[in-house]
């Protein structure tokens, strides 16, 4: 069975990125079709959950064959995924609301909002949260900022997911005063390969087909071979301290290479990259683009990529 993956992106009821939590299982048909199985706001505390209208088949029993739909064992194309429907049988999945999430654009209840995030966070001065994840002290100001409907950045460390003790623990040297040891050099290339790493992990499997690419970089760098731990999804969070601001885009476009290395990029693969871009702030659109190139540029594909990820790594 495939393992669960847990994915952060922007609440699309409060509009704050980073604390919207998807929760994607394999054996749930709305996964199968491209939602997640639930989600939730970390902050205004929405919460939906992905449900599935069947079509002409009857649901099969799990685990379903991976890209096929779990009523009809059609393959899913892109397509089906994008529209979260099998056209093929008429089976079609989509989020529904469980909880509203509460408004923020009042300073009273921003603030008790905050403060469940930060119990969630494991903080408790309310000034210095709201400082460090939010950029400003001034919680009227942010306030106004939800009652605008703006998009509001957040930078948090993770709190506690769907998923115990399988999801990205979150590192306690990350926080203010809890340091230990020397920093985080400036431009790791173990933390971007753990980038690469989560897409490869994205379906939970290791493939035998893309993970050689990896591991033949690993080798010719003089690099320690990738530990159990490090083989899973990494949340862009873990590892953004580590990898520059000014070469998250360029990885962002390698993971998408990636992607589609063994010419096919697993919907799983899809989900985690676009969680990165969002989480980087790296353009959707810019996504597409490099998916759409790579989806088309097959040939050698193994060789040049390889090329590609040594010539990244040495030009910093």
């Amino acid at each position: 069975m495939r393992a669960q993956v847990e994915l952060t992106s922007e609440c699309p009821e409060c509009h704050t990125r980073g604390v919207w939590l998807e929760l994607y299982d394999p054996a749930v048909a709305a996964t199968a079709l491209g939602l997640p199985a639930e989600a939730r706001c970390r902050l205004c505390a929405a919460a939906r959950v992905g449900l599935v209208t069947p079509g002409s088949a009857v649901l099969r029993a799990a685990p379903w064959p991976a890209g096929g739909c779990p009523f009809c064992a059609h393959p899913l194309g892109e397509g089906d995924l994008a529209a979260h429907e099998c056209r093929a049988c008429g089976a079609r999945a989509g989020l529904v609301s469980t909880r509203a999430g509460v408004g923020l654009g009042d300073v009273e209840a921003l603030e008790r909002a905050l403060r469940g995030l930060m119990a969630d966070e494991g903080d408790v001065d309310v000034a210095g949260f709201v400082r460090r994840a939010f950029g400003t002290g001034d919680l009227a100001a942010l306030a106004a900022r939800y009652a605008e409907g703006a998009v509001v950045d957040a930078a948090l460390d993770g709190g506690t997911g769907f998923l115990t003790g399988a999801v990205a623990r979150v590192a306690s040297e990350a926080k203010p005063g809890k340091r230990e040891g020397p920093a985080a050099p400036p431009d790791d290339r173990r933390a971007m390969l753990l980038a690469l790493v989560s897409v490869l992990m994205a379906d939970g499997q290791r493939d035998p087909r893309e993970m050689p690419l990896v591991e033949a970089f690993l080798a010719a760098e003089g690099l320690a071979p990738l530990s159990a731990e490090e083989l899973r999804v990494h949340r862009p969070v873990e590892i953004a301290a580590r990898v520059p601001v000014g070469r998250r885009e360029g990885l962002v476009s390698l993971m998408a290479q990636l992607a589609y290395a063994d010419g096919v990029a697993d919907p799983s693969e899809v989900r985690v990259l676009r969680a990165f871009a969002d989480a980087w702030t790296v353009p959707q659109d810019d996504v597409d683009r490099w998916l759409e190139t790579y989806r088309a540029a097959r040939r050698s594909r193994q060789q040049r990529l390889l090329d590609r990820l040594r010539a990244f790594f040495l030009s910093g």
